[in-house]
């Protein structure tokens, strides 16, 4: 009987101290850490309240509305300088006030650090230094994000394809209004030429050089033949030795370099 007594209360003192010390402090509640009562953890946030959304900053760019936004970003952007910077070295670069749509898509692009991780991607020595549409997964992300278009020519007469400009690539076939690609770039390194050269490309590219041109492609330099074919947007006003650098890189037999040229762009002013 005596030890029947002391079972029974064995059992209900071993289950106060179970039940008694159980609770949201002691560490058995598996789906949270044990938190010491000195210091309470702070109450659950309330799921119910709806998560904000978010107003995306820019539309998703088509051709539909890219001339609009082009044009209204323009205006509401003024910077024009933009530092290009390279392994071998750093070129400035000033974009063009008359070509209102390139100028906006392409500061556009170095604001939105498009360009930063890209590389050059071809190079021909004496020719042209052409990158921004890099192939890989965080590119291609990006342009994703961005949108896909084509931007409106925008020829000049007075914007040639001298030494140090840069200008838009563009998709020969299915293009008759010869418009320009959302993000491939080129520098233009060209060569000087002499008369019979230029007559030569006239005849050949069935193209007329009036004689302020032919003047600036026999002393300065570059590549005649794509005026009218690309729209040139800017120039490089300090580092053209980096650009005769790149261009003299080695490449592979698709002009791919064969050292890698990673580019990062900032705006100047």
């Amino acid at each position: 009987m005596y030890r029947h007594v002391v079972r029974i209360t064995w059992i209900f003192l071993f289950s106060l101290a179970i039940f008694g010390c159980a609770g949201p402090d002691s560490g058995t509640d598996t789906d949270k850490p044990s938190t010491p009562r000195a210091a309470p953890a702070p109450a659950p946030a309330d799921t119910t309240t709806a998560p904000k959304l978010v107003e995306r900053e820019f539309p998703l760019l088509n051709n539909d509305n890219i001339e609009e936004f082009l044009m209204e970003y323009f205006k509401a952007n003024p910077e024009r300088r933009i530092l290009v910077s390279t392994p071998l070295g750093d070129m400035k670069v000033r974009l063009y006030d008359d070509t209102p749509l390139h100028t906006a898509n392409f500061l556009m692009l170095v604001k939105r650090e498009y360009f930063n991780g890209t590389e050059f991607t071809r190079i021909i020595d004496d020719f042209i230094v052409q990158g921004g549409n890099n192939e890989s997964e965080t590119e291609e992300i990006k342009r994703i994000l961005i949108g896909s278009y084509l931007i409106p020519a925008e020829f000049r007469p007075q914007n040639i394809h001298k030494k140090g400009v840069l200008s838009m690539a563009r998709r020969y076939e299915d293009n008759p209004e010869k418009r320009s690609a959302a993000y491939n770039f080129f520098f233009v390194d060209g060569r000087t030429f002499n008369e019979p050269q230029l007559l030569m490309l006239e005849r050949d590219h069935d193209m007329s050089i009036p004689e302020w041109k032919r003047e600036v492609y026999k002393t300065v330099g570059g590549a005649p033949h794509l005026d009218g074919q690309h729209t040139v947007f800017g120039e490089i006003y300090e580092g053209l030795d980096v650009l005769e650098k790149l261009s003299a890189v080695e490449t592979d037999e698709v002009d791919w370099p064969l050292s890698p040229l990673p580019v990062e762009m900032s705006v100047i002013e």
